[in-house]
């Protein structure tokens, strides 16, 4: 079975998996940010996030 990729835009450039404003990580994890349910993307927050560069 073939594993389908997603493209994610990204504008955070000190993160490891940053590459011309794409992630390059392998999975990405999106979690609310202080607060059970988010209700805007303020409220949330890329866990995947590793400081790289």
């Amino acid at each position: 079975m073939e594993t389908k990729r997603i493209t994610v835009k990204c504008g955070v450039d000190t993160c490891n998996f940053y590459e011309n404003n794409y992630c390059y990580a392998n999975s990405i994890e999106v979690n609310p940010q202080g607060t059970d349910k988010s209700r805007t993307s303020d409220e949330t927050q890329c866990t995947t996030f590793i400081p790289g560069k």
